[in-house]
């Protein structure tokens, strides 16, 4: 399996590069990173916790909505040109949201926040790789995605240290000048002589350039209908869980440090699960592994609402770890199996809209449970149904499509 990944590397290093360069980009507009500066952001602009999860939520379903009016222009455009742009709308968020004086000017930064870091700078990462590595699509796909828990074990952290999540406006206004003096610098120079890499795939004559006719081509597959509701499932759960996992830490009677301590478990394991799935998609396929994603999830869930021990914390963030690191390959590399990489961008745009949207209404629906005292063990409960359930409609529907 090393040897796999190191061939790999000397061969391609420089399209691994970007994509992981871009996925540890992604982070200003992941909810983790967010979550840093966004205390001190409602302090200063005197908002509430419910009216900052509502602000979040516009803002979250703002940016899944615009998501395909503009993921779906990496199939039309040459890479370099539209990477530059996105890194531009990214600069231009974190200056946005450094100016924020009020609810409006926050719920604006966030959306653009949302937009450009979460949606479109992943959306470079994992398309550009999806549609070029066509015979080691999975490996590609779980190196560069290696690039999401560096990020999540790295920033956190230096930002604690260096004092930054105080001076919220001035640390995003040092990202924007950063991103675009910087980090555009290097992943152009990265792509710079990779044409190969960077054009548009030829899509031929007779296939739809219009951008809605990413959502027809997946709402005429039936395929899609019963993989929706697992596919909506992760962001929906996991999001919500580690949004409120103070709140459940506190009803566990669990320490702060030790959810610290439960983040840095989540990471190493979604990065070494990243190793470990490529090799199997690469074997297996994409859409046999789809199904069974979520159980480690699942097991983390049962532990969670069963016990009570303080490790229980981190085998649960652990095992949801594992889990992200296996949806983050195999999603993607299964829009290429199903539809092909022609319109990869457009259609991957429209799945992620609705992901996107999962993100925005989980917070919103376990705080609702929370606040009304439901017990941690009914919600893991609930999450549990509702993952069997998905998992056993997405297996209908690969047993379907294969028939």
């Amino acid at each position: 399996m090393i040897r796999s990944y190191v061939a790999l590397v000397r061969n391609d290093w420089r399209p691994l590069a970007f994509g992981i360069v871009c996925a540890f980009l992604s982070s200003p507009g992941q909810t983790f990173f967010i979550s840093l500066f966004i205390g001190a952001a409602a302090t200063d602009l005197g908002l509430g916790a419910t009216e900052l999860g509502s602000l979040y939520m516009v803002g979250t379903i703002g940016a899944a909505s615009l998501l395909p009016l503009t993921g779906h222009w990496i199939d039309r455009l040459d890479l370099r040109l539209y990477t530059l742009l996105v890194m531009a709308g990214l600069a231009a968020a974190c200056g946005v949201m450094a100016m924020a004086s009020g609810p409006v000017g926050l719920v604006a930064g966030l959306l653009l926040l949302r937009l450009t870091g979460q949606g479109l700078t992943t959306h470079v990462a994992v398309t550009s790789i999806a549609r070029y590595f066509r015979h080691q699509r999975g490996r590609a796909l779980s190196l560069v995605a290696m690039g999401f828990p560096l990020s999540q074990g790295v920033l956190p952290t230096a930002a604690v240290m260096l004092g930054a999540t105080d001076d919220w406006r001035r640390s995003y206004a040092l990202i924007g000048v950063a991103v675009l003096l910087m980090a555009a610098p290097i992943l152009l120079w990265l792509i710079r002589s990779l044409s190969s890499f960077t054009r548009p795939t030829d899509i031929g004559s007779g296939v739809p350039s219009r951008v809605l006719d990413g959502l027809r081509i997946m709402t005429r597959s039936r395929f899609f209908w019963f993989a929706l509701p697992l596919l909506l499932y992760m962001p929906f759960a996991s999001t919500a869980l580690v949004f409120h996992i103070q709140a459940i830490a506190a009803a566990k009677g669990w320490s702060h440090e030790l959810v610290a301590l439960g983040f840095a478990a989540y990471a190493l394991s979604h990065a070494s699960t990243l190793l470990l799935i490529g090799g199997l998609i690469d074997r297996l396929g994409a859409t046999t592994m789809l199904p069974t994603m979520i159980f480690p999830m699942l097991f983390g869930l049962a532990a969670l609402g069963l016990l009570e021990a303080p490790p229980v914390m981190l085998l649960f963030l652990g095992l949801m770890g594992m889990s992200s690191g296996l949806a983050q390959t195999t999603v993607t590399a299964v829009w290429a199996e199903i539809y092909g990489v022609g319109r990869l961008g457009t259609i991957r745009s429209f799945a992620t809209m609705l992901m996107v949207a999962g993100t925005a209404l989980g917070p919103v629906a376990i705080g609702a449970l929370l606040d009304s005292r439901v017990s941690v063990a009914a919600i893991c409960g609930a999450l549990i149904a509702f993952g069997l359930s998905s998992a056993l409609l997405a297996r209908i529907g690969v047993r379907r499509r294969t028939r």
